[in-house]
């Protein structure tokens, strides 16, 4: 098989991994609509019951109801999950779990999950029930405390839950990291490793916290398989991020969708609640009701968040592109990352617009020809 052949063949395998991915990604939602919608109308009043009777007290019985309903959520979307996270990548030689490092980290994600929702959840019934006329209005002030909360400590309380970080400790690397950083006002010490190996053969990078937790982590995998002019690229699109405070930016937006989604939603769980049998809005078994209100216009607003957040990482990208001033290197971090993580180069443009919060490889490697030209053009 020629170079050409191969090439031919791996950007096949990966349109034929994007394709399942994109149809899990329909299931999935379906299949958490179903649950939702099933819930509202047949089985809520029942977990009610059942939490009523168990537990005394209106919070208690919140919480009763809400670990109820997580369980019977996880257990019904297992199977799903199961395929795409483990079977799936299994089949495409993109994981390296086990089937018990797989189980272990799906308990650990989804009671890391529950732990942080149940405050969350049983706050939201204390404002509605406390406060109906402009409870969203608070509970919108809860959401963006709380993701300013996480964000900052997610690279320094969460990440190590899941994978180990150590500060990069490659002297080679570092001397060629250390401009880029120093010109954008980051201590190189806030660069970090993880171990993504354990789990994937794919590669990443990210930047991540606020303030004093604000680090670029780059993963091992990228680390390995790419040269120090590919990684000073990945380096300094991270650093974008921070030079543009794109990490406020995005925090910003989402604020935004949450506020605008939660008046939505405390005029049609008002609406609908006497409706549909509930005795008031913060009845218990409203959850379901509420959440279904809140995905579907999570559902809405997604692509404009998408579109957003391309726009944010092209920016980046520009950004990597004029301060390493390698087009070379950064058409072959694009390359490498598309090869490796078998990403569909060159999606439709329907794909891209409902699934893609980065650019599509085609554009970003097209992005990256027209600055080479534009720097030649500029020299001349």
């Amino acid at each position: 098989m020629t170079r050409t052949e191969d090439k031919t063949a791996l950007e096949k395998k990966a349109k034929e991994y994007a394709k399942k991915q994109y149809l899990l990604t329909v299931l999935n939602l379906l299949l958490s609509t179903a649950f939702l919608v099933f819930v509202t109308l047949y089985l809520t009043f029942p977990l009610r019951a059942f939490a009523q009777g168990i537990a005394e007290g209106y919070y208690l019985q919140l919480g009763v109801y809400f670990l109820c309903f997580c369980l019977t959520f996880f257990l019904i979307s297992l199977p799903l999950d199961f395929y795409s996270g483990y079977i799936l990548e299994h089949n495409y030689e993109l994981s390296n779990q086990t089937v018990w490092a797989w189980i272990r980290r799906e308990l650990k994600g989804n009671g890391l999950g529950f732990a942080i929702t149940l405050p969350i959840v049983e706050a939201m019934y204390f404002l509605i029930k406390g406060y109906p006329e402009y409870w969203w209005v608070l509970a919108g002030i809860l959401f963006t405390l709380v993701s300013v909360v996480m964000a900052r400590i997610a690279p320094v309380l969460i990440l190590p839950l899941f994978y180990k970080s150590t500060p990069l400790e490659d002297e080679g690397l570092r001397k060629a990291l250390t401009p880029l950083a120093e010109e954008a006002g980051v201590k190189l010490e806030g660069v970090y490793k993880i171990n993504l190996s354990k789990d994937t053969k794919k590669a990443n990078a990210m930047l991540a916290g606020l303030g004093g937790s604000r680090r670029v982590i780059l993963g091992d995998t990228l680390l390995e398989k790419f040269t120090t002019d590919e990684i000073a690229s990945v380096f300094a699109h991270e650093l974008g991020h921070h030079v543009y405070r794109h990490i406020w930016k995005f925090l910003g937006m989402a604020s935004l969708v949450g506020f605008t989604g939660l008046f939505i939603a405390s005029i049609l769980l008002e609406r609908f609640s006497i409706r549909l049998g509930f005795e008031f809005t913060h009845d218990i078994a409203t959850l379901p009701l509420l959440l279904l209100i809140m995905g579907a216009f999570a559902i809405v607003v997604l692509p404009l968040e998408n579109y957003y957040s391309r726009r944010l990482e092209a920016q980046c990208d520009l950004y990597a592109l004029d301060k390493t001033r390698s087009p070379a290197a950064f058409i072959g971090v694009m390359t490498k990352l598309a090869d490796n993580n078998l990403a569909d180069k060159d999606p439709s443009g329907i794909i891209e617009y409902i699934f893609y919060d980065h650019p599509t490889i085609a554009k970003r490697i097209e992005m990256a020809h027209q600055w080479s030209v534009r720097a030649v053009n500029k020299d001349f």
